[in-house]
Parts: C-alpha cells; sequence; structure tokens
C-alpha cells in the first residue's frame, strides 16, 4: 500500500484535532465572555457513520479528539457525537507516545495505523509521523505541504465528513453497496 493510499482497514486508530477541523476556526464572544463556536451537522453525522461502521465491523478502532484548547464546547460537542475527548495537551506527539505505549503496546510502530485530521502548526509533529493524515484546504501552509491529504472543503464546513467518506470508501461504493452500508449504519 502506497502512503497516499486510504482505507479503514489499514486503521486501528483516528484522531481529530477540534477548532479548525470541526469548526471553521472562528470563535463567538458574547458581552459575558461566554465562547461558543460553529460546527457542521454533516461531520457529525460523518462521525456517525465513522462509529457505526467500527461497532459493525467488530474491529477495535479508538477515536477521539485531541485539542490543545481547554474549554467546555469542546467537551460536549464530543460527548454529543459519543467520542473521546483530550484537551489541554499543548504537546500532542508527547502524549500520543504515552497514549499509544498504554493503549497499542502491540503494535511496533502505532503511528503506521493512525489517521489524524489537523490543521494548524500545533498539529505538525503529529502529521509528520502518522500514516495518513488530512489537512482542510484552509489549513496552515506547512500542514497542507506535510499532509498526506489536502481535502477540498473547510474546516468546519464538511471537512470531518469528507475524509470520513474517503476512508470509508464511500465515492467508489455502488448505489446497492451504499444502501446497505447507510442501512446497517
Amino acid at each position: 500500500m502506497s502512503s497516499n493510499a486510504i482505507s479503514i482497514e489499514d486503521l486501528h486508530t483516528i484522531i481529530f484535532d477540534f477548532d479548525g477541523v470541526f469548526t471553521d476556526n472562528f470563535v463567538y464572544v458574547d458581552d459575558r465572555g461566554t465562547e461558543s463556536v460553529r460546527c457542521s451537522r454533516a461531520d457529525s453525522y460523518g462521525i456517525s457513520l465513522l462509529l457505526k461502521y467500527i461497532l459493525n465491523s467488530g474491529r477495535k478502532i479508538d477515536v477521539f479528539v485531541l485539542s490543545t484548547e481547554v474549554n467546555e464546547v469542546v467537551l460536549k460537542r464530543c460527548k454529543k457525537m459519543g467520542i473521546e475527548c483530550h484537551t489541554g495537551e499543548k504537546q500532542k506527539t508527547k502524549y500520543l507516545e504515552d497514549w499509544f505505549a498504554a493503549n497499542r503496546k502491540e503494535v511496533a510502530d502505532p503511528y503506521s495505523g493512525t489517521a489524524y485530521f489537523g490543521n494548524d502548526l500545533n498539529d505538525l509533529g503529529v502529521i509528520e509521523k502518522v500514516r495518513l493524515s488530512l489537512a482542510p484546504i484552509d489549513a496552515h501552509p506547512r500542514i497542507k505541504a506535510a499532509a498526506t491529504h489536502v481535502l477540498s472543503t473547510q474546516g468546519g464546513q464538511g471537512f470531518v465528513r469528507e475524509g470520513i467518506e474517503l476512508i470509508l470508501g464511500i465515492a467508489a461504493m455502488s448505489q446497492g453497496e451504499l444502501s446497505e452500508f447507510i442501512s446497517n449504519s
């Protein structure tokens, strides 16, 4: 398999940054200082398809958000989507090394079975290590240069959904296969 080929069969871990990935990278602040962000329901549906694929396949694939941001909105959004969330992680590569040591001891090179969705410079270390990295079209230029795939959508506007459909091979499915996949999801 080339480093640019995508297949869910080759993955054991799928990780997402949050801001600029699930959001449009803007933060809205009201007069009390309360922050909110804008997320796409298309991305939520993509997560739903991914989680149902994992459940139906019987495979162990870890899926979580890894964010440097410490914000309740990140935790609440992840909880609603049904995925784990690790926030306040300033050194993502170090965090993943520790996480892999605790959760993927059986894999000699855990990065080789990992996909990462990221958009900004704090994602660069991870993007350079993983087998599959996906960046939105509006990512930082260094991220786009390092990512294995730059997708056509912007962060927070269906980027996660586009990447998940790519990983699941939805575009290559016949109408019958797609109907069966959706009915099983």
